[in-house]
């Protein structure tokens, strides 16, 4: 009777395992859904899920110089006698920037024309400020000696606008180097393929 009893709790062991898909099997009959359904013309990367939402560093930095701008002008913007666009022009660029890049993460029609027309207004208010800013150079930076500005403020509306056209510049100066050896690059792969032959 032991030995019956045995071999029958083994058999109900058994059925209800094979009864009971396991959750590998049940990963693989989804891949192979995913891949047999859709029409061929289908990007695969609409099956795939979107990567789960993380920080990225390059944009924490962003929003920590936009912040940095905004306050940096509202806090000094009476303190700048000498052109009091320079400290409007922070506040204005750090919000406009800081708006324009979240308007640009949602994923709404209206949302990204709003950011564009944000963007257009930035780069004209850029144009502006480095029109303001460079006409200032080196301004007085104490308020005992006459009209001044504060020291914080203009150097820091200098530096980002000096990083940006710098920046600007080497983006300008790879894409040219890029246009000007496109041929050879391609030459070189040419070659490359017929001495493979």
């Amino acid at each position: 009777m032991p030995a019956e009893n045995d071999v029958e709790g083994c058999k109900s062991t058994a059925t209800t395992s094979a009864a009971t898909p396991r959750p590998d099997a049940e990963k693989g009959e989804n891949i192979k859904s995913l891949e047999g359904e859709g029409d061929v013309d289908e990007p695969l990367e609409k099956a795939k899920e979107k990567p789960p939402p993380g920080i990225n560093a390059s944009l924490v930095l962003l929003y920590a110089v936009f912040f940095t701008m905004f306050t940096t002008g509202w806090v000094n913007l009476n303190s700048c006698p000498l052109n009091r666009l320079i400290p409007i022009y922070l506040i204005v660029a750090g919000f406009v920037g800081a708006l324009a890049k979240f308007l640009s993460k949602l994923e709404n029609r209206i949302a990204f024309n709003i950011s564009m027309a944000l963007v257009i207004f930035h780069i004209a208010w850029h144009i502006l400020g480095t029109y303001v800013v460079y006409k200032e150079y080196q301004p007085n930076y104490e308020s005992t000696q006459g009209v001044y500005c504060n020291r914080t403020a203009y150097l820091l509306s200098f530096w980002i606008l000096t990083v940006q056209y710098t920046i600007l510049g080497l983006f300008i100066m790879c894409s040219l180097c890029y246009l000007l050896m496109r041929g050879d690059f391609k030459n070189n792969r040419i070659k490359d393929l017929d001495n493979l032959d």
